[in-house]
């Protein structure tokens, strides 16, 4: 599922944020290479630099949330979650309607145990997306996030 969420993030980003500045799109473009070759600290960097530009970018906090995600990943460093959590936060809070989005800050709060904040984003990814591959493993994440077998 892990493979499929991050190929669908890296397909959104580029569909979605040709409509930004150039220099923002430039950051963006950046930091995909970044992330690609997993140097996230240059990688979070170009993302931050992108959405300073272009403030309104939810691809661009999605993505930034996804350095750090796997940056804490590789280091175990908790600061890293918090601000993980942030950029995923930030995207949605921009575009509700960011499935990509919603599925990240879902995933995030049930890798954190907070299964229960997870089940509505899930949903709202299905309602909006109801032929997504990882529909199975969705609705078994909604759930146990609340509290049905």
């Amino acid at each position: 599922m892990y493979k499929f969420i991050v190929g669908f993030v890296i397909l959104a980003v580029l569909t979605s944020c040709g409509g930004g500045g150039e220099t923002a799109e430039k950051y963006m473009q950046a930091g995909f290479v970044n992330f690609q070759k997993q140097e996230y600290d240059q990688a979070i960097a170009n993302f931050q630099k992108a959405v300073n530009l272009e403030p309104r970018a939810a691809a661009g906090y999605n993505m930034l949330g996804m350095a750090y995600r796997l940056k804490a990943q590789q280091l175990g460093i908790p600061e890293l979650r918090a601000k993980e959590t942030a950029a995923f936060q930030k995207a949605v809070e921009i575009d509700p309607n960011n499935v990509v989005a919603l599925i990240n800050l879902g995933v995030t709060y049930y890798g954190q145990g907070e299964k229960a904040k997870a089940a509505p984003l899930f949903k709202k990814a299905l309602a909006l997306y109801p032929q997504h591959p990882e529909k199975v493993q969705f609705e078994k994440m909604i759930a146990e996030g609340e509290g049905r077998p």
